[in-house]
């Protein structure tokens, strides 16, 4: 199990979770509390980690996909992608 490092508040806090289970937030980079045992900003340093990894792995899907469907993609899948497109367009009240 890593640990969390996550910086919010345009990195006015950023909460430290070690392997060990120890958590602290620092403020302004500095030591300003310890946390550790407070399991709701434990937890939420956690989710916020993987959020901000999951939404960082989807734009590099995104950026990929977008980079083959203008460089690489064969003109007919251009094609039948842009008429599905329309159609759900026109399908949506």
């Amino acid at each position: 199990m890593s640990g969390v490092n996550i910086s919010i508040c345009d990195g006015k806090y950023t909460v430290i979770q070690a392997p060990t289970g120890t958590t602290r937030v620092l403020r302004y980079g500095e030591e300003w509390r310890d946390v550790t045992g407070d399991n709701v900003i434990g937890g939420l340093a956690w989710e916020l980690q993987e959020a901000r990894e999951r939404i960082k792995r989807l734009e590099e899907s995104e950026n990929r996909m977008l980079n083959w469907l203008t460089e690489d993609c064969p003109e007919s899948v251009k094609k039948q992608l842009s008429n599905a497109w329309m159609k759900s367009k026109e399908a949506k009240p």
